[in-house]
């Protein structure tokens, strides 16, 4: 096991030693709890060096998320959605293990699902979601997509502009 120690501006105050939150007015401050006062923060991490990924016991399939459903390497009926054989998605441990990462789980999430923060840059992408269907929002499930049914078509058009 290897250490760092290094003394670091203290994170809580940004090295000022105060802090100033919503009770504290009028130029009132009070001393910060993390360093106590003296703008510092001795930091220590203790770590193993990396020789090289370890393997896990029992995985069979590695996947790129879950999408919020519980997944395993078999055929799966997913309510709203309906069945897939999850045992021939992703890529098997062992051509993980060997670098191959897995891509999106096309049939199971919409690209808004699967990477919202590259849809809000694709120019236009949110705007025809929202027109298709209604709502593109955070935590929107696929299964109240009222375009679920043709996601192959939202995953041409990421595929084409991501």
């Amino acid at each position: 096991m290897k250490r760092i120690e290094m003394t670091i501006q203290c994170p809580a105050c940004n090295g000022t030693g105060v802090y100033v939150g919503m009770a504290e007015r009028d130029g009132a401050a009070v001393v910060c709890h993390r360093c106590n006062g003296s703008g510092k923060y001795d930091y220590s991490y203790e770590y193993e060096e990396f020789t090289g990924i370890k393997k896990a016991e029992g995985v069979e399939r590695v996947y790129k998320k879950g999408y919020g459903f519980v997944i395993a390497p078999q055929v799966l009926d997913f309510t709203g959605i309906g069945e897939i054989d999850m045992g021939e998605e992703g890529v098997s441990y062992a051509e993980f293990l060997k670098g191959n990462l897995p891509g999106h789980t096309k049939k199971l999430a919409c690209p808004m699902v699967a990477d919202q923060s590259v849809c809000h840059r694709v120019s236009g992408f949110v705007d025809e979601c929202e027109a298709l269907h209604g709502s593109c929002l955070l935590g929107t499930l696929l299964t109240k997509c009222n375009y679920q049914p043709h996601k192959a078509n939202c995953w041409k058009r990421f595929d084409r502009d991501s």
